[in-house]
């Protein structure tokens, strides 16, 4: 649009210099030296042309549609008012409905080519459900959802008797440790205001007596311990649950567990072997011994992270329960009431680049320094102990992990390691330094964790759950269908995120799967040069043989090459891990433009353990190497750069606070809500703004060529027969409301066509709407209007006497007609506002016009068009001319476009047809007592 602004530039000054040059050339007619009648006295022709160029600047100046600008930003605010006021936008379950924080680039919404997603929280539902876990080379089941999990029978039966239990025990209190959760007896809401300010709520007697934890590097030595919490009432000497099987939320209820007076208690083993007896970690220590009050409410959790979450409630469901935090310690109850309050002296922080979080402690009864660390696999089995790695645990342990993979389930390994105080001493003055360097700061202190994070101990491993949204096939299946280019981008192993992607039908079996994964720039580079190969190879042999088979999934693109003769490609999918990225996108490796065009060969693409930085660098560099318009959709604060990099922002209002959307362009409540956003609203705001961009250039170049046909008669004089109150009213009052009809409310299409035939998309995808070459067809249209319009009122009034003013009312009622009619031929989908911003055009012109002339003699100081219009209207050659201009300026476009619709119909009328010959049929099968699958199987025969 912004070229053709410059176009419409060049053809005012293109207009103006005519305009210039001909008042030159008649002035020089005149060469005698006495005065001509009703010509005022000139200087030299050149001089008197170089003025009048001005003079047209002035009156020709509709040319350039400044007023295109403030009618765009009005449609879009009508568009973003219905996007957030769609229903099927608003999700029952949080109470949240679309929004649109960006009010002017709705159009892109119909224009997207990439889509790059997150996967947790954004393609599932981020509700993390602990379903299994590996310990000592043992593989633990788990029903139950949320925090009612069912503890597993033979895990418990191993807790008691168990090799194992005491790497059990540890197990369950790492789980329960070690992570950033905060324990409150009320949950914990976040107010935020009009301006998307998250307001500090007032605290209370109850919210004064807990700190949330913060990730603190302090030393100091913890406060004295409280009084002890009485001792809580026990039921078979073991609490099921902490709170009633009655009271759970849902319908699953755990089991008693085994009837024995306790399970060992965890202070016990290999906590008690280190403690002599009468020592501080004694049983008879209060510090180890304090119980939890049984009328205290049950603990609520509350964590950034859904997946600690989930190992929190894993471990209470076998009554080993997190009940207290600060920044200093953590304290936690034991199936036999007791507690243990460990000094936390450290907490290494989750970062993408290590993939792991630690916490440093002090054991309540031994003073021993354990760090607890729990993260990827990846990271954490490359930094066991050599002993440790190759013990046949680890590796039972690693085939287990692969296999929770495989099923689509979140991997995390625990591990420990033990610190004397020396070592922990000499870390933390290490780190120390770290911290206070100047250079290289942050590459530091991410070494000083990885120092500490070496030489562990496997404890065991976990998979969690994280169920697909509902109806997340379907929206991927559509995007696809739709021509657009799928990127899932998650941190996921990538076991775990196929699985994933062939779920989510971003993947299909019918595709070739590409795997780049490389461990070396000279791998990586080896296997995108050995792949773009072989698909060329691939490609060539698919030319000459030819191929008769269309993909499951075939793009525009695809469609059209396979209509002028070449055979459908296969289709393929890309995986590609975090390491490999790192080669990739390095800009000295020189792998991105070979990693790019072998993408373009490829219909998704699925990038595995990637960290927030790459993901928005992926982003950045699909944007500018390939020049697409791109979309980014993710729930958590590190999808926020990647969300920010696109052209197009989305946020889902997910579980992992609101940093997403507070950095998106719009936000929704789920993932398949993105296919009504774009596939309709995107579809919708794009066709209806390039129609009234196209509409406004037109309206406003045919007024334009009307004043300047009519310098032909004045000797280029920049005289003009149309009142100057008309000449302001044009754009201001008289021809405003259409666009705005067209811009807001018209329809291409119905939902049920939109949707059901995602292909359609193509039309904003390509740019079908609006092309290079449309806005010279709306020039051509525009001057042969024109020229209709301004001949047959000059041939209906020539050689009569009628006045100037008479003769410019009846162009310029013309001319309104004639653009009415021009916007009805443009209307997809009458409604009562179609109908009624055409009559109200009507109405305010024809009611200023009277209003105009009957009361004002001379406004302004402008010449008036005095009781002109009462006149003109009174006069059958009036009615006659612009019935027939109109008729013969608009007739063109008609047959045009019915014999274009009859011939060659576009898609959008062929799915209109084939949309209304299915439901005709359908009608008329019910009418027959057909039922829908004998239609079903109907369709398969012939579509066979």
């Amino acid at each position: 649009m912004n070229l053709d602004i410059v176009w419409c530039v060049v053809i005012l000054v293109v207009l103006c210099i005519v305009g210039a040059a001909g008042c030159k050339f008649w002035l020089s007619t005149f060469t005698t030296d006495a005065l001509v009648p009703f010509l005022p006295s000139f200087k030299e022709p050149i001089y008197e042309g170089m003025l009048t160029f001005w003079t047209f600047v002035i009156i020709l100046q509709v040319m350039i549609p400044l007023s295109l600008y403030v009618t765009m930003e009005m449609a879009k605010v009508g568009q973003v008012y219905h996007i957030g006021h769609d229903t099927s936008l608003f999700d029952p379950e949080t109470g949240r409905k679309a929004e649109c924080r960006a009010l002017n680039i709705t159009e892109e919404l119909g224009q997207i080519e990439y889509v790059f997603s997150d996967k947790t929280g954004t393609l599932t539902e981020n509700k993390m459900i602990f379903r299994r876990c590996a310990v000592g080379g043992q593989d633990y089941g788990h029903l139950g959802e949320d925090e009612n999990i069912l503890a597993c029978t033979r895990l418990k039966e191993d807790l008691l008797i168990g090799n194992a239990r005491h790497r059990l025990q540890e197990f369950l209190i790492l789980l329960a440790i070690c992570n950033t959760v905060v324990v409150n007896t009320q949950p914990h809401h976040d107010l935020m205001n009009s301006s998307g300010v998250i307001e500090e709520p007032q605290k209370n007697g109850v919210a004064m007596r807990y700190t949330r934890l913060s990730e603190s590097r302090s030393t100091t030595p913890p406060s004295p311990p409280g009084p002890p919490v009485p001792p809580a009432p026990q039921e078979g000497g073991l609490e099921p649950l902490a709170i009633s099987v009655a009271n759970l939320p849902t319908k699953i209820s755990r089991p008693r567990l085994l009837n024995v007076p306790t399970i060992p208690s965890l202070n016990i083993g290999i906590l008690r072997k280190h403690s002599p007896t009468g020592t501080r970690g004694s049983p008879s220590s209060p510090r180890a011994n304090s119980s939890i009050n049984s009328e205290s409410p049950p603990p609520i959790y509350e964590a950034e992270s859904p997946d600690e979450l989930a190992l929190v409630h894993a471990a209470k469901a076998y009554d080993v329960k997190l009940i207290k935090r600060t920044a200093r310690s953590a304290v936690i109850s034991l199936p036999d009431k007791s507690t243990l309050a460990f000094e936390i002296l450290y907490v290494l922080p989750f970062d993408s680049s290590r993939k792991c979080m630690s916490i440093v402690v002090k054991h309540p009864h031994t003073d021993e320094i354990v760090l607890y660390t729990k993260g990827a696999d990846s990271t954490l089995l490359s930094s066991l102990t050599s002993s440790e790695e190759e013990s046949s645990a680890t590796v039972k342990v690693r085939q287990l992990l692969h296999s929770y993979a495989r099923q689509g389930l979140r991997t995390l390994a625990m591990a420990r390691r033990s610190l004397s105080s020396s070592e922990f001493e000499a870390w933390k003055q290490r780190h120390s330094e770290a911290e206070l360097a100047n250079d290289n700061r942050e590459r530091r202190v991410r070494e000083s964790f990885s120092q500490l994070e070496s030489n562990l101990t496997l404890v065991g491993a976990t998979g969690i759950e994280d169920k697909l949204q509902q109806g997340v096939p379907e929206a991927m299946a559509a995007l696809v269908d739709a021509g657009i280019v799928v990127w899932v981008l998650t941190g996921d192993k990538p076991e775990t995120a196929v699985n994933i992607a062939y779920s989510a039908k971003l993947f299909s079996p019918a595709m070739q799967l590409l795997r780049l994964q490389a461990r070396s720039k000279s791998v990586a580079e080896g296997l995108i040069h050995g792949f773009l190969e072989a698909i060329r190879i691939e490609t060539a042999g698919r030319i000459g043989e030819g191929s008769s088979q269309p993909p499951v999934n075939p793009t525009e693109d695809d469609r059209v090459a396979h209509r002028i003769g070449a055979p459908w490609p296969r289709q393929r999918a890309l995986v590609v891990d975090g390491k490999t990225l790192t080669f990739i996108l390095d800009p000295r490796s020189g792998l991105t433009a070979p990693f790019l065009e072998l993408t373009r060969s490829c219909s998704s693409v699925l990038a595995c353990r990637a960290t927030p930085l790459q993901k928005a660098y992926i982003v950045r560099v699909v944007k500018e190497k390939l020049g697409m318009r791109t979309l980014a959709i993710g729930d958590g604060a590190n999808d926020v750069s990647m969300i920010q990099t696109a052209d197009v922002g989305v946020g889902v209002s997910g579980r992992e606070g609101t940093q997403a959307v507070m950095a998106s362009d719009f936000a929704v409540a789920r993932f398949p809500m993105l296919t009504r956003l774009l596939l309709l609203h995107g579809h919708w705001c794009y066709d209806r703004l390039a129609r009234m961009i196209l509409y406004f250039f037109y309206k406003n170049a045919m007024f334009v060529f009307l004043i300047f046909w009519y310098q032909l008669y004045c000797g280029f004089s920049g005289a003009v027969m149309i009142d100057q109150m008309y000449l302001m009213l044009y754009n201001l009052l008289f021809t405003s409301l259409p666009p705005l009809a067209i811009g807001i409310y018209d329809r291409i299409a119905s939902p049920n066509i939109l949707l059901a035939s995602p292909e359609l998309y193509s039309r904003g995808r390509l740019g079908l709407v609006y092309k290079p070459h449309s806005f010279w067809i709306t020039m051509a249209d525009a001057l042969y209007q024109s020229i209709i319009i301004f001949f047959v009122t000059e041939a209906a009034y020539h050689d009569s006497d009628v006045d100037i003013w008479e003769f410019g009312t009846t162009i310029t009622t013309s001319c309104i007609s004639v653009m009415l009619i021009h916007v009805s031929l443009e209307i997809r989908s009458w409604t009562i506002i179609h109908v009624g911003t055409i009559l109200a055009s009507l109405g305010l012109f024809f009611g200023f016009c009277i209003l105009y002339n009957v009361a004002c003699v001379s406004c302004i100081g402008l010449p008036g068009s005095y009781w002109v219009m009462p006149v003109a209207i009174s006069r059958w050659v009036y009615w006659m001319t612009v019935l027939l201009a109109s008729v013969l300026a608009t007739l063109p476009r008609l047959v045009y476009k019915t014999v274009k619709n009859t011939v060659t119909p576009d898609m959008i009328q062929r799915a209109k047809l084939h949309y209304r010959m299915k439901r005709n049929r359908e009608t008329d099968d019910c009418r027959q007592g057909i039922t829908g699958r004998d239609l079903e199987l109907t369709e398969a025969r012939v579509m066979s």
